[in-house]
């Protein structure tokens, strides 16, 4: 069954049938009786909704039980029950047209979440299209005033959702005259105006964009007496801005001491030109093998094309990975964006960031994700932008992502790293320390650093006295480096890194015996740990522990993860 409200009263059957409900007073019954689905209505209400526009007869009461009949026969399922003095009708989920509408809100704000604007249009202008007239036509305005209002607010929202699924989509004309009509129809609604001003903003007419928001302003203080609310104000204050929407840059530094790394920012320069209208490059990695580096090197190298702004947001702040929403709200605040505008859900901040980013040039890197769920949300829905992302997760996965996994340097790079570094004569002095330093440190970029820091600090130290002291101690820093990638690891792959010390390489039956496993947890574990980038899968079934990971691995898991 489907019972049709939005308009004239029509009930159809599941097959599309419209049933013939007969006078207009059975009608009046059965709509009364929608008004309060699955719920009591009193005999006098029922009354009162039929015969709203005349003194009911003596007979009201005896009438209203034929009209009932009457609807029993044509309505399938014996859908009214009966009780002394009141009637219910019963009707399933899914069954009013209104339930179908109210249902289109969630699902196009999802759609327009996920970058899909079209779907989004289409999911609002289906529901929009079941309005045929005044809802619940027939009945006494008074007495069907409450439902009829919340019709009202929901119509209005469906009609701002389709604009602002058109203004994602960069249909801002189609979005303009929609929310011209709204502030028409309701001049005292503040969201309708934001909008209205913002997409006047956005679609280059910065002129009508601000004197909407005087006509705006001038509504709501001669009729309510009140200023605009924060979601006004902030459109209007990125109108006001005479080089269009705010432009930032807060990426870190280039530093000068990578080197080794042109085959790497090749493949990014080539995944960049063929990664489609919006190109998500991802760059994995055990901790400290450089892959901020990598990415902020890039960035700086391609940033003149995205002249809007570059971003960078670390998510893992303060070593915890940080909340999708916290991130979106970041960068909504980088963008301009006032925290009193900033929506609560995600996938409305979501929706409000993508619609930020709509036209604009924006290079985005998202440093150290932990998972996708942090990167998906902040991802643009329109081309022109790039997005690099950097993970120590060799799992993570975004669609349509392209990427490398970063290794550690060559030999050669390494040394060169480490001498400029140390910037000064005694890398060149001591060849063969040197060397045997990159070996200690695995040509790991963090502990290379981390290595001729130390040095720089000890002006009587020689590479040979520091490799000594190194090789007898875990690898400065690599520890706190290690730390979020452990924090997490369950029990047998805790027992299996405690071991992971002693062995350059180590195979599943090694492993099995080292964590006190089954081959197939054995297994597991391992391919845990390779996602982590804790070991490096090789052929057949071995894996290759990295110089740093046994150096954590022989003092002891972290403090804050043991």
């Amino acid at each position: 069954m489907l019972f049709r409200v939005l308009g004239p009263l029509e009930a159809r059957t599941p097959a599309g049938a419209v049933l013939e409900l007969g006078a207009r007073k059975p009608t009046r019954v059965l709509a009364a009786l929608l008004l309060n689905p699955n719920g009591w209505t009193s005999v006098a209400q029922l009354i009162g909704a039929t015969w709203h526009e005349q003194a009911a007869p003596a007979s009201a009461e005896a009438n209203l039980k034929t009209y009932i009949w009457q609807l029993r026969r044509v309505l399938p399922g014996d859908r009214i029950e009966s009780r002394p003095g009141a009637y219910r009708l019963r009707v399933e989920q899914g069954e009013l047209e209104t339930d179908l509408v109210a249902a289109a809100v969630p699902a196009a704000r999802r759609a327009l979440a996920a970058g899909d604007a079209s779907q989004a249009a289409q999911l609002y202008t289906e529901a929009l299209a079941r309005w045929r007239g005044r809802p619940f036509d027939g009945l006494e305005a008074d007495f069907a005033d409450p439902v009829l209002a919340r019709l009202e607010d929901l119509r209005f929202e469906l009609r701002l959702g389709l604009a602002d699924a058109w203004q994602a989509a960069n249909r801002f004309e189609d979005a303009i005259a929609l929310l011209h009509e709204l502030t028409d129809e309701n001049p005292l609604r503040e969201a309708a105006w934001a909008r209205l001003v913002r997409v006047l903003h956005r679609a280059g007419r910065r002129d009508e964009a601000i004197t909407a928001f005087g006509r705006a302003r001038t509504l709501l203080s001669a009729e309510l007496g009140i200023e605009p609310g924060p979601e006004l104000n902030a459109a209007f204050t990125e109108a006001l801005e005479p080089g269009g929407r705010r432009r930032c840059c807060d990426l870190p530094r280039d530093l000068p001491t990578l080197t080794g790394r042109e085959a790497e920012l090749d493949s990014l320069r080539a995944q960049r030109r063929t990664g489609g209208p919006v190109p998500v490059l991802v760059v994995d990695g055990m901790a400290g093998v450089g892959k901020t580096a990598l990415a902020v090197r890039f960035a700086h190298e391609v940033s003149g094309d995205y002249p809007d702004a570059r971003l960078f947001v670390d998510l893992r702040a303060r070593n915890a990975p940080l909340s999708p929403e916290d991130a979106v709200a970041r960068l909504l605040r980088a963008a301009g964006v006032p925290d009193s505008a900033i929506p609560a859900e995600l996938d409305e901040r979501a929706a409000l960031w993508r619609g930020e980013l709509a036209g604009r040039k924006v290079l985005l890197v998202l440093d150290d994700a932990a998972e996708a769920a942090q990167v998906v949300p902040l991802l643009p829905g329109t081309g022109g932008c790039l997005v690099l992302v950097t993970t120590r997760n060799r799992a993570l996965a975004v669609e349509g992502a392209r990427g490398l996994t970063l290794a550690p340097l060559d030999a050669w790079s390494a040394a060169e790293m480490f001498r400029t570094s140390v910037g000064d004569w005694r890398s060149d002095a001591e060849p063969a320390a040197v060397a045997e330093l990159v070996g200690l440190c695995g040509g790991l970029p963090a502990a290379l650093r981390a290595a001729a820091a130390r040095l720089r600090s000890r002006p009587l130290w020689t590479v040979g006295r520091l490799v000594t002291r190194l090789a007898a101690e875990p690898l400065p820093g690599m520890a706190e480096l290690l730390e979020p990638s452990c924090r997490r690891l369950a029990e047998p792959e805790r027992r299996l890194f405690a071991g992971l010390g002693r062995y350059a390489e180590l195979d599943v039956q090694l492993a099995a015996k080292l964590a006190g496993l089954s081959r197939v947890d054995a297994v597991r574990a391992l391919e845990s740990l390779a996602d982590r980038h804790l070991v490096d899968p090789r052929a057949g079934e071995v894996y290759a522990c990295h110089p740093a990971v046994r150096s954590v691995a022989a003092a002891g898991l972290p403090a804050r993860v043991a």
